[in-house]
């Protein structure tokens, strides 16, 4: 396989797993079914062999489909509080670490690209824009993971964001909760401008705290 051709085919491995991944997370692909290699490569005009591979990398990298011998693969139930609460739990945790190895690297550029994330993501407010809020909030946390030079960090959190990311479209819905994160946002901002790192790291894990209570709440009212 020539050097261009292998770089295709990595591309194309890539966008199926963030196909079929994004498929999970907003709903398309509902607990409990079945994801048939050749049924996919025909929805997603591929061949089997990158389906067959994302699956495999969804079953050992994310958690959000269990592989079965000879039946494929079957998407997991992330929706039960057990399952919340776990996520949550070691987002308090795991992002608190990072801020905290990131604060003294912090540069004031980075700061301020902070703020003007947060303040794209005020202006959200009544707008209902899930995706456009995934990217900013991403792009939030991305730069704080990045100064804490920590690789193997930062493939955790990677893997939390995205299990976690169905919750973030139910959460920024909730009455009142996008105020909430700019406000933790900017207290986040506030300590890292600050270059108080054991301020940084309590602010954050309460933010994550925070969005668990809110969703674990609505979870509840939700459950008969």
């Amino acid at each position: 396989m020539s050097t261009n051709i292998g770089s295709q085919y990595r591309t194309m491995q890539q966008i199926v797993y963030e196909t079929i991944k994004d498929g999970i997370l907003k709903g398309v692909y509902a607990p409990g079914q079945r994801l048939i290699t050749k049924d996919l490569a025909t929805e997603l005009g591929v061949s089997r062999m990158p389906v067959r591979e994302a699956l495999q990398r969804l079953d050992a990298a994310t958690g959000l489909v269990t592989l079965i011998p000879r039946k494929g693969a079957v998407v997991n139930d992330s929706s039960s509080e057990k399952d919340l609460v776990e996520i949550y739990n070691l987002r308090a945790i795991l992002e608190g670490m990072s801020t905290r190895l990131a604060c003294p690297n912090m540069t004031e550029e980075q700061i301020n690209k902070l703020e003007s994330i947060n303040k794209e993501i005020i202006h959200l407010e009544g707008t209902a824009d899930e995706e456009y809020f995934q990217e900013l909030n991403l792009g939030f946390h991305s730069i704080i993971w990045k100064m804490a030079d920590s690789p193997r960090l930062i493939g955790i959190l990677k893997l939390l964001y995205d299990a976690s990311r169905g919750y973030r479209y139910i959460s920024i819905k909730l009455p009142g909760r996008l105020d909430a994160i700019v406000s933790e946002h900017k207290a986040i901002i506030d300590a890292l401008r600050k270059k108080d790192a054991l301020l940084a790291e309590k602010i954050i894990k309460g933010h994550y705290e925070n969005t668990l209570e809110w969703l674990v709440r609505l979870h509840k009212e939700k459950t008969p």
